[in-house]
């Protein structure tokens, strides 16, 4: 049903069908009233022509709050449309801005890994170090022992 009222020309539609039909109608209530209760100094013609022009001041009144009421209608969904979009163009930033966090801390733990790889080689080229002296000094030790 919100859809149906939000739906500009279908609102448009409603409201030239009830502009006619409350022009009609009144056409007959008019021309009724007048026939068989008031203006007895006028004819039959004459009451159904007076009828006819103020029926259709009725239906030109009901035409110009028509479109009184739909220019508000359309500023009140022109309005509510922009608030959408405000909307979708903030969700949107929030995303961007989740991934942009979410990518820097995938960065951030790279680089820890890459920080704690070098780390972990750097420990390798130490204890390959050391292990050379120590291999370095036992053949000195060895060297030496032998010349004893």
């Amino acid at each position: 049903m919100e859809e149906d009222t939000r739906n500009p020309e279908r609102a448009e539609d409603l409201l030239k069908i009830l502009s006619v039909f409350v022009a009609v109608a009144s056409f007959w209530v008019i021309a009724l009233y007048w026939n068989y209760i008031f203006l007895d100094d006028l004819e039959f013609v004459p009451r159904l022509g007076l009828g006819a022009a103020l029926s259709w001041v009725v239906f030109l009144h009901v035409e110009a709050t028509g479109m009184i009421i739909m220019s508000m209608m359309r500023e009140k969904w022109r309005s509510e449309g922009q608030a959408e979009v405000r909307e979708a163009r903030l969700e949107a930033a929030e995303a961007r801005a989740r991934e942009a966090q979410a990518h820097a801390e995938t960065a951030e733990g790279r680089a820890r890994e890459a920080e704690a790889h070098a780390e972990t080689s750097e420990a390798r080229a130490e204890a390959a170090r050391l292990e050379a002296r120590a291999e370095a000094a036992e053949g000195r030790a060895r060297e030496a022992q032998a010349k004893m």
